[in-house]
């Protein structure tokens, strides 16, 4: 039997029955829905959308060379929302968060963190908006450590020639802590000291607190030779030194360092009593605007008393460029970037931004006419309502913001 008469058969039919037009009618409608779903499917809609939490590194791509940062934060939490399987797909590499630290001194800041947002996802919001940055220079110093004795030293002996090899160790670490150190010393107890030492013994720092952290001392060790003996009296006192004079137009007096601050005296007990400290001659820095490096002779006290840690110190006179500030009030924000809407109202619309800048710039400020722009950027911002850090630009190579208040401002969506 052929398919033709088949069907004949099931739907009982003939080319001319009323149930063959009612069949025919139906199937076509069908073939009708179906090919207008097909064509009208959009096959970029997501079939459904979701929501992710995305925890991003947080990046300080700029960070100057000699720099490093304290306390820095590490992570973004990003939350985006796109086709589930867009999400399920995307690694987190493809999203970057940054932060630009490029041109900053050392000291501490509130910097806005930046995004960027691969195709095919939304970006609904990000935590933090702001981190606190301190930024540090890391820079190395020269130190010639002594030995101090552990223990109570009997009041008939004193150390005699005391060998430390090599003469001077580097300390390399956070600028703060480096000129915080005081003196490096090495320790060793009364009873080996009374019988003679020939040991190699581990360099400690040691600031105004106590003992340093965080330092990197090359060589950790030296060789010390040493042995407590009868003998004169020694003493440890520090080193004063003061600075005279006007450095060159448009610089200050920075930081004044003296390494070894602290040595030590041998001599008489009753001479020694009366010495607390070595005052070295003070030093010009008049029309000077380089950093100065000096290498001082120790003078001695008394005739009975010489210097037996260090015959000389270095002192090291910095110059920092003199600075100036401005406020300029009432600065109109404006909006930058491309949102899912097209008018946005801020509030509130002005803000107050404080400068910096060398006072050997030659334009004086102009408080009518602010050498800046104050902007929010709502890329990618979905939210009708939402508060964005107040960014700028247009700034000169010589000016940094030192405050923006508020540093905030509420944005809102205009529908019309």
């Amino acid at each position: 039997m052929t398919v033709r008469g088949k069907l004949r058969k099931i739907f009982d039919i003939s080319d001319g029955s009323r149930r063959t037009r009612i069949v025919l009618q139906i199937l076509s409608i069908v073939f009708a829905a179906s090919l207008w779903l097909f064509v009208t499917w959009d096959r970029t809609a997501p079939s459904s959308s979701n929501i992710s939490v995305i925890s991003v590194p947080l990046k300080y791509p700029d960070l100057q060379d000699g720099y490093s940062i304290a306390n820095a934060v590490t992570v973004v939490d990003v939350t985006i929302e796109g086709r589930i399987e867009r999400l399920a797909l995307m690694d987190k590499s493809e999203i970057t968060a940054s932060v630009s630290v490029q041109d900053l001194r050392p000291g501490k800041y509130r910097l806005p963190v930046q995004l960027e947002i691969p195709d095919g996802v939304r970006l609904s919001g990000y935590s933090p908006h702001i981190v606190d940055v301190e930024l540090f220079r890391i820079i190395e110093r020269t130190l010639r450590p002594s030995l101090s004795v552990v223990g109570s030293t009997p009041e008939n002996l004193s150390l005699g020639n005391v060998s430390i090899t090599p003469a001077e160790v580097m300390a390399r670490g956070p600028e703060s802590l480096i000129f915080s150190i005081r003196r490096a010393e090495v320790r060793e107890s009364v009873e080996k000291l009374t019988a003679g030492i020939n040991d190699d013994l581990s360099v400690v720092l040691v600031g105004d607190g106590g003992d340093a952290e965080g330092i990197l001392v090359e060589p950790a060790k030296v060789r010390v030779v040493a042995k407590l003996e009868e003998a004169v009296d020694q003493k440890r006192v520090p080193v004063r030194v003061t600075v005279e004079g006007t450095p060159a137009e448009g610089f200050d007096i920075g930081i004044v360092s003296v390494s070894p601050d602290m040595v030590t005296l041998r001599g008489r007990r009753s001479s020694l009593a009366s010495v607390n400290e070595i005052a070295l001659n003070a030093i010009d820095v008049t029309g000077h605007s380089e950093v100065m490096n000096i290498d001082v002779p120790l003078d001695s006290p008394a005739s009975d008393i010489t210097a037996v840690s260090a015959d000389k110190v270095n002192v090291r006179v910095e110059f920092d460029s003199a600075m100036e500030t401005v406020t300029f009030q009432a600065v109109p924000v404006s909006v930058d970037g491309r949102g899912v809407y097209l008018e946005w109202a801020l509030d509130p619309a002005s803000v107050s931004v404080t400068l910096e800048r060398t006072v050997s710039s030659t334009e004086p400020f102009d408080i009518s006419n602010p050498p800046l722009e104050p902007y929010v950027d709502v890329t990618n911002v979905v939210a009708r309502r939402l508060m964005l850090p107040v960014l700028v630009r247009g700034l000169s190579g010589d000016m940094r913001v030192l405050r923006i208040e508020p540093e905030r401002v509420t944005v809102n969506a205009l529908i019309r």
